[in-house]
């Protein structure tokens, strides 16, 4: 065993190592808050000719825009057809996505399966189709699974290695926020029990990975305006403020039918965002009220 004192690579280099290629290779052991560890086993993802994938149509997908890439959206597959492994997985979403000849074919940018087996879809290449509303800023991942299964330890570990090496491929410098399809739009996706994996280990990920890439990244944060600034159904410049916090971060399922916009109003919907933001740190009661303190201020625009 290497001694803890030996110097070593740097976490950037060790980064680079977790997405080195779509062969992969072995990566860190990474310890989040709570003492949560694990060592990400080398992965692989499997390219779409491996997979049976018989092509484009209706002009095929447009091509995605990496600096624009701020979310790694999780999804279930929730049909018939669900919770199975292999080439069947993807086959079956291009063959319900191609139903649709609007539909250039499989909308995602890649599906994983419960035997952590990661298949290119969209991949790096394309925009994903699979978060309306979302998919300009976003790479979208199937687990294929229904609503209420459980995801297993391998899938996990692939969506896990998988959000790692994303930064890489897309030239990240800063950590991709994740989130549920629920967070963008009215949907049960990705239902109960993946969905405690994107509130739960899912922004620790994120926090890790803002560590590993390096700190100063983020600008200043600007300072908290008071309490008063935020009273149901009154204005305040600062409600603004607060609103592109909950946009950029991917807390925006409460809204008026419209999607929820930046606005000076501080409204139910505001207020639902917030709480929503609030519980996923792990806070309850007067802590995830929905009317922000000076922590949820920082952490909402940090």
């Amino acid at each position: 065993m290497t001694s803890t004192n030996q110097a070593g690579p740097s976490r950037r280099t060790l980064l680079q190592y977790v997405g080195a290629g779509s062969v992969g290779a072995a990566a860190l052991a990474a310890v989040g808050p709570g003492g949560w560890t694990s060592a990400v086993a080398a992965q692989r993802i499997i390219p779409r000719k491996e997979w049976g994938f018989t092509g484009w149509q209706a002009g095929g997908p447009p091509a995605i825009d990496k600096t624009a890439i701020t979310h790694f959206v999780v999804h279930y597959h929730g049909q018939t057809g669900a919770n199975v492994s292999g080439p069947q997985a993807p086959q079956t979403v291009d063959r319900i996505h191609k139903a649709d000849p609007g539909n250039a074919g499989i909308l995602y940018n890649f599906v994983i399966t419960q035997k952590g087996e990661i298949f290119q879809a969209r991949g790096y290449q394309f925009k994903s189709g699979a978060t309306k509303g979302a998919n300009d800023f976003s790479i979208g991942v199937q687990i294929h699974i229904s609503g209420s299964t459980r995801p297993t330890a391998a899938a996990l570990r692939a969506l896990e290695w998988l959000y790692r090496n994303s930064h890489r491929a897309l030239g990240k410098e800063r950590a991709l926020k994740i989130t549920g399809h629920q967070d963008h739009t009215a949907t049960s996706c990705p239902g109960g029990p993946l969905n405690r994996w994107v509130d739960g280990r899912g922004q620790e990920l994120v926090r890790e990975m803002a560590g590993e890439l390096g700190g100063g990244q983020d600008p200043q944060v600007p300072p908290f305006p008071g309490r008063d600034a935020f009273q149901l159904g009154k204005s305040h410049p600062a409600v603004e403020t607060l609103d592109r916090g909950l946009i950029r971060k991917g807390f925006t399922k409460n809204h008026d039918g419209d999607g929820y916009q930046a606005g000076r109003t501080f409204s139910r919907y505001t207020r639902a965002n917030v709480r929503d933001f609030q519980l996923a740190q792990g806070w309850s009661g007067s802590d995830a009220d929905g009317y922000p303190g000076p922590e949820t201020w920082k952490r909402l625009l940090s």
